[in-house]
């Protein structure tokens, strides 16, 4: 009896240790997901907040502003379906920008900034509502492209797939004529075609928007319509059919020649954001808003701007919106930087848009350097010397935007407060767009931009070593410098004209870059040379010569499997047998360079190319757009 009772006390006992011990598991373990999810998404924002500044509440877009740390954000989530998945990888947390010795703006670049508020000077500022930007993929719900290099890190121009495999062909399928001519104000020169940047962008509208556009009868109701639109030299705005180059709307005559790139707004709004590219009899430039429901300008500003710096008035870079702040951060050639909020109103049942711009902020800038070629005074080119401005287009990544100047550095910029947080010396006018790439694997964040020959050449050779980078996007450091090529100044500029390609799938350790002019034996310009570079080492993999004084960015696209190709485009030059022969678009393998299809276009290619699926769209300076098919 006694003994049956210790066995019964003993047996509860041990049921009594196995509850206690199998709850404490369950607190431990729950205490170490905890503690690495906090580890994992140290700066997590709420993707379910109401998006101030949008007035439309039903805008049908999931446009997150939330911080790419946030461990739900895959990389590979929103790639296209018929791209091969890419392999899950643990994310690391990846910190804010900080500067180190050798890129604090004040220490030692000898930075002085100032601003304006709504035109009254400020000494300081904090945005009410902050801007955050999230990860590429979550920068549009547009299928196309819809800003120079697609998205917020400038690291695209192609929009889905080539299929399943190709046989490595071009095909032209069709040409559209753009024969406007404008006359230059400062010269008899003439500007027409398409020019730098001139990338085209791509939209397929969705029905319940295309519905109330004024698009032509015959394209309104095609139901796969994927609208090509650009701005050419000529001064003209064309809204074409990406199937067979037709008009899908009647061309817009603007005042000023249009030398950039374009913008769409991310959240499918019909607007249209573009730039002049020079004066005109119709004054000095600006940067300009359209309706895509019937084409009226809606908005323009930065002309005459009594706080620039610089007498030159162009708006060169392609704009980027932050869809949940309703806002445009837009750094010119003026070295203004502008801030401020449409204040947008789109009413998609009544089809009706329009914005009431607000809060307009203002800043510039002045180096040491700049200081000594200039004074006070406003800057009067001179092309021995650094410039202001800036003629690239932006990056923004969280709370911060990576911008390439005119005077030879890279900004960091706050744009909650505009502090510069770093700089970095680029040693030469940089007007190529900076490319970002994050790593989760590492926690680090690069990015990618190379110089130009112009005020640090040799006065007498007209001779620049340019040099390609690899920078910390973290504390503004630089990873690698390339052995680079020397240069010759040709015209209004040689080297780096063109932004990178960043490889991905099967070319992610690769990276892309055009070097023109580059110096042959006896002193002149031996073409351009197209360089693949390993990301990691900066070594060289391959590079072609192509001839010409090419501007114009590659493009790398990928069938389904994630084989990569580059698309680029070469310009036309005078041959051995002096002939003047191209432009040429051309399709190459990644891994080696070796061209698998060339086609001579007739004319002088300096825009740089879009690809949506198998479809080239490709401007040039001999005054036509072309369609050219991969397959």
């Amino acid at each position: 009896m006694r003994k049956t009772a210790r066995h019964r006390r003993r047996k509860r006992l041990r049921k009594q240790f196995i509850i206690f011990t199998s709850i404490v598991a369950v607190l431990v373990t729950g205490i170490v997901i905890l503690m690495i999810s906090i580890f994992n998404n140290p700066k997590e924002t709420d993707p379910d907040n109401d998006t101030p500044g949008i007035s439309h509440p039903d805008n049908g877009n999931n446009i997150e502003g939330s911080s790419p740390t946030d461990p739900a954000e895959d990389p590979t989530e929103n790639q296209p379906d018929n791209l091969a998945p890419a392999t899950p990888v643990v994310r690391l947390p990846i910190p804010d920008p900080y500067a180190v010795e050798g890129t604090r703006p004040v220490e030692d670049f000898g930075l002085q900034t100032s601003m304006q508020l709504n035109g009254s000077s400020i000494d300081s500022y904090s945005r009410e509502n902050p801007i955050n930007f999230g990860d590429s993929n979550h920068y549009t719900d547009v299928d196309g492209i819809v800003t120079f290099r697609g998205n917020n890190f400038r690291d695209t121009a192609a929009y889905g797939s080539l299929g399943p495999s190709i046989n490595g062909d071009l095909d032209i399928a069709w040409r559209t004529s753009i024969p406007e001519v404008f006359n230059q104000i400062n010269s008899d020169g003439q500007w027409f075609g398409l020019g730098w940047t001139g990338q085209p962008l791509i939209a397929k509208w969705k029905p319940e928007d295309r519905v109330h556009m004024n698009i032509v009868d015959s394209k309104i109701n095609k139901e796969d319509l994927k609208e090509v639109i650009f701005g050419t030299l000529g001064a003209a705005i064309y809204f074409l059919d990406l199937d067979d180059g037709r008009p899908t709307r009647t061309r817009v005559q603007e005042r000023w020649i249009l030398k950039g790139s374009g913008a769409l707004d991310p959240r499918g709004y019909p607007l249209f954001y573009v730039g002049a590219g020079d004066i005109s009899t119709a004054g000095p430039g600006q940067n300009l808003i359209y309706s895509l429901i019937d084409t009226r300008e809606l908005f323009n500003y930065g002309e005459n701007d009594p706080f620039r710096r610089r007498g030159w008035q162009a708006f060169d870079g392609s704009t980027i919106v932050h869809a949940p702040t309703d806002s445009i951060t837009y750094p010119s050639e003026t070295n203004i930087i502008y801030q401020f909020t449409l204040n947008s109103l789109y009413d998609r049942q009544a089809g009706t848009i329009s914005i009431a711009p607000s809060d307009m902020l203002k800043w510039r800038y002045s180096t040491t350097s700049l200081r000594e070629s200039y004074g006070e005074s406003m800057g009067v080119p001179n092309n021995f010397h650094p410039q202001y401005g800036f003629e690239s287009s932006a990056v923004f990544w969280r709370e911060y935007m990576y911008i390439a100047s005119n005077s030879g550095h890279v900004f960091c910029i706050n744009v909650n407060t505009f502090e510069v947080v770093w700089m970095c010396n680029t040693y030469d006018d940089t007007d190529a767009t900076p490319v970002f790439e994050l790593d989760y694997t590492t926690g680090r964040a690069y990015i990618y931009v190379g110089n130009s020959a112009y005020f640090s050449r040799d006065r007498e050779t007209d001779i620049a070593h340019v040099s390609f980078f690899k920078i910390n996007a973290i504390t503004g450091e630089k990873i690698w410098t390339s052995e680079g090529r020397d240069c010759l100044l040709v015209g209004t500029s040689g080297g780096i004209k063109a932004t990178a390609a960043l490889g991905k799938n099967e070319l992610s350790d690769l990276v892309f870059v055009p070097y023109a002019n580059v110096v042959n034996s006896r002193g002149r310009s031996g073409g351009t040379f197209l360089v693949a570079y390993d990301k990691v080492t900066g070594q060289e993999v391959w590079s072609e010569n192509f001839g010409g004084q090419c501007w114009s960015s590659p493009v790398d696209v990928y069938d389904d499997n994630g084989k990569g190709y580059i698309v680029f485009a070469s310009a036309s030059f005078t041959n051995s047998d002096g002939q003047r022969v191209g432009g040429y678009v051309h399709l190459l393998d990644g891994r080696t360079g070796e061209r698998l299809a060339s086609v001579e276009v007739g004319g002088h290619i300096e825009a740089s190319p879009v690809v949506y699926d198998n479809m080239i769209v490709i401007g040039t300076r001999s005054q036509e757009v072309l369609g050219i098919r991969i397959s």
